[in-house]
């Protein structure tokens, strides 16, 4: 009786075992290209690995390489396709970069950072500046569907922060477009106006020294003389240290004829850039300063120009002692280094100017 049972287990185990091969062998034979495609998908994501490897190690070509790999297997890998648009950009080829850019979107449209860097080139590469402000809006018009896990995922957040990137890369576009128009100043300025709408929904999200910078210079193109100070003042506070802040705030302070806060400004971008090293900047601002004082002294503003003479160097907590040059460069101390920061991140001209928050 034991043996008659184990029997017919064992007979019970290699009918099923006979059965189960049977029927792989014909899923195999039915579903063929199902089975090829997915052997073809798991050595795409093998070579991809490997080209993200390599694209870490900044060794791009080897990247490109595995990328291409990768693509021949499963040509419809997004990720592949994305990085080596990337990889074309650094080498500056930027028509395969479209092209890659392109493709990765007709696989994944709603890939918003693609969509944003395939503008970027359109607009900063190939002037397509139409085509890149049309990619703007299309990649903040598909919104994903929000997820959101606790200290994991929030694609909410990011959709918003990568909204503000388009918007404020729209802006350039829109500034970009506002060059070529020669002499068509209608159209110009109203592409500069597009310009101010783009930079300000890009501030509902982001506060940036760029951001503010770029829409006090579409204002200042305008001649909306407050809104481009106000704006020129955030940056400043912003980022102090940056010398196209205060020299382009110079500039209009001098169109203004407020020249008294156009030399300070003139100064500390000046300052900066001797800083930095960047003589030849440095004397074109120094002799722009000069013809400000000249004006000044025209209007007989005498006074206030011995004043300032008297305390150059003794003003603001800090003193040319502790400047020094090292190698041609100059050189300052942490406590003028210090002190130097707060000067500069007050914006001297912000009585003139309604600091407002339309941004928020």
């Amino acid at each position: 009786m034991k043996k008659i049972l184990e029997f017919f287990k064992n007979t019970t185990v290699r009918v099923i075992s006979i059965l189960l091969l049977v029927l792989f062998l014909l899923s195999i034979f039915l579903f063929f290209d199902v089975y090829t495609q997915q052997v073809k998908k798991g050595i795409s994501f093998y070579w991809v690995y490997k080209g993200d490897k390599f694209y870490k190690d900044n060794k791009p070509q080897k990247a490109i390489d595995c990328y291409k790999k990768a693509l021949e297997y499963h040509p419809n890998h997004y990720k592949a396709r994305y990085n080596l648009a990337n990889i074309y950009v650094v080498y500056e080829d930027y028509y395969s970069a479209l092209d890659e850019y392109s493709k990765t979107l007709e696989i994944k449209p709603d890939f918003m950072v693609a969509r944003i860097d395939y503008a970027l080139v359109l607009s900063g590469a190939t002037f397509n500046h139409d085509k890149a402000i049309d990619e703007y809006n299309t990649a903040i018009k598909n919104k994903p569907k929000w997820l959101y896990i606790p200290f994991f995922i929030n694609n909410r957040k990011t959709y918003k922060y990568n909204s503000a990137v388009a918007y404020y890369n729209m802006g350039l576009a829109w500034r970009a477009k506002s060059l070529l128009v020669g002499e068509n100043k209608f159209s110009a300025r109203e592409y500069l106006y597009n310009a101010i709408e783009a930079y300000k929904k890009a501030l509902k999200t982001v506060k940036s020294y760029d951001i503010y910078y770029n829409l006090a210079l579409a204002n200042q193109l305008l001649r909306n003389n407050e809104e481009a100070g106000n704006n020129y003042c955030k940056a400043i506070e912003l980022a102090p240290l940056n010398y196209e802040a205060h020299y382009n705030l110079a500039i209009l302070l001098r169109d203004m004829k407020l020249y008294r806060d156009s030399i300070e400004e003139f100064k500390k971008a000046g300052l900066i850039l001797d800083v930095d090293g960047d003589s030849v900047k440095t004397r074109y601002i120094y002799d722009v300063l000069s013809e400000v004082t000249q004006k000044m002294a025209q209007q007989g503003d005498y006074k206030y120009l011995v004043e300032h003479i008297d305390e150059e160097g003794h003003k603001d907590g800090y003193n040319q002692a502790e400047l020094t040059y090292v190698g041609g460069k100059l050189v300052v101390s942490d406590e003028f280094d210090r002190a130097m920061l707060k000067n500069f991140k007050t914006c001297s001209a912000k009585v003139h100017f309604e600091i407002t928050d339309e941004d928020n």
